[in-house]
């Protein structure tokens, strides 16, 4: 099984039969507003944006106090978002959640 934007609605049981926190939210939905009115770019997509920023939005997005995300943007390393965000949908690490 690989995590990407159509597994985490098809495959939404087999996910959570392995204990994997799906987004509490319509992650189309949320794209496509992202997509067509952004609110939030966000310059440098490395491991302190996925593990604090992302994750934050991430937790008003599922609360329903957020209704985009944040576009990720880095000048210093391409491969960042060439070879970590798009081949699975921009989606992060599913075992990343914040604290209650």
């Amino acid at each position: 099984m690989q995590m990407n934007a159509s597994s985490i609605v098809n495959q939404k049981a087999e996910w959570e039969k392995l204990g994997v926190k799906l987004p509490a939210f319509d992650h189309a939905a949320m794209t496509a507003a992202t997509k067509e009115h952004p609110i939030w770019v966000h310059f440098g997509a490395g491991n302190i944006f996925r593990g604090f920023i992302a994750a934050l939005q991430q937790r008003l997005l599922n609360e329903g106090v957020a209704d985009r995300g944040i576009i990720a943007a880095d000048t210093f390393d391409y491969d960042i978002i060439d070879k970590i965000y798009t081949p699975y949908d921009n989606l992060t690490s599913p075992h990343l959640t914040t604290p209650p």
